[in-house]
């Protein structure tokens, strides 16, 4: 058995918004701990890369930035993540639950970001209950007939306040976002390390060498190099009976499906907690223009709010995240 598991995040560029890490774990019966077969080759009956063939009614899993479009919003992402959630537990009914079963716990405390708080937006918002089930009911069918499973589907949400902490504290947002990928490295270690898994990360930054950082996570485990290039950085880990490959790669998420699904569940969430900010803020202004959050709109969206924030007394620390 092979257990295939990727990491990637959404929001690691953005002023606005929330910055999340996302994991996905799939187990795959008919396969080896030294083979990385294709998913998207193995699941080809109901899942597919690219858009276009998601007329045949498969569903389309790659990078979020290639499913959320200015026509679709976040419905193909929404789609894609919702039905993998499905064939390993029950959907959620808002985004509350959603949040709970991606075992993310920082959203229970919001009081000091009250653009976010407030009860939670029913799911599905862009697809109907009845179009995420048959679409799951297709996929489980086949993931069964290719014993394939998903395991776990989680993310780590860093909230704007908890994000300006953790940077003032690394100085670094780049060693901020890595704490977060050594927890969800750490959590498929100690949950299935002796299957022997093999991890992809999405490279986030330039490094190329990781080994220094793999040992402050894994200190009692035996390191070596596979390989450190332009593009891929592989290494071993080795705990006696616990061991794990982990591959930090450019473009990880075109080329490894556990990688594009933690892409997606992590902008689907991303975009989740946005729509919150843009209907609160509007809701106050209601002629407001609502934002992705990225550095050139979000400083139009903060020119916008200007008078609004001294009005509300809003914190600036507490809404715009610092590079």
């Amino acid at each position: 058995m092979l257990i295939y598991a990727g990491i990637d995040e959404a929001g690691y560029g953005p002023i606005l918004g929330p910055l999340v890490i996302g994991r996905s774990v799939f187990a795959m019966r008919d396969a080896t701990p030294d083979q990385t077969p294709n998913l998207w080759d193995v699941l080809h009956g109901s899942v597919c890369q690219k858009l276009a063939d998601r007329k045949t009614g498969r569903i389309p899993v790659n990078d979020s930035k290639k499913l959320k479009t200015k026509a679709a919003g976040v419905k193909h992402l929404e789609m894609g993540v919702l039905s993998f959630l499905s064939t390993f537990t029950d959907r959620p009914a808002d985004m509350g639950q959603w949040l709970d079963l991606l075992g993310e716990t920082t959203h229970h405390q919001r009081h000091n970001l009250p653009w976010y708080d407030g009860p939670w937006q029913a799911l599905p918002t862009a697809n109907t209950d009845a179009q995420i089930g048959v679409a799951a009911n297709m996929l489980k069918h086949e993931m069964k007939e290719k014993a394939v499973k998903v395991l776990d589907m989680g993310a780590a949400v860093v909230l704007e306040d908890r994000f300006n902490h953790m940077v003032a504290n690394t100085r670094s947002k780049a060693s901020l976002s890595f704490t977060f990928v050594a927890g969800h490295l750490q959590h498929i270690w100690d949950r299935w390390g002796k299957h022997h898994p093999q991890v992809v990360v999405d490279r986030q930054s330039g490094r190329s060498h990781y080994l220094n950082l793999l040992r402050q996570i894994f200190p009692q485990a035996r390191l070596s190099i596979i390989e450190e290039s332009k593009k891929v950085s592989h290494y071993q880990l080795d705990g006696g009976a616990r061991q794990m490959q982990v591959r930090f790669m450019v473009d990880a998420e075109e080329n490894h499906m556990p990688v594009a699904m933690a892409s997606m569940l992590s902008k689907y969430t991303r975009e989740l907690f946005m729509d919150r900010l843009n209907a609160w803020f509007i809701g106050h202004q209601s002629d407001l223009k609502p934002t992705a959050g990225y550095a050139q709109d979000g400083k139009r969206f903060l020119d916008d709010i200007a008078g609004l924030m001294s009005v509300l007394k809003i914190d600036h620390a507490s809404l715009v995240r610092q590079s």
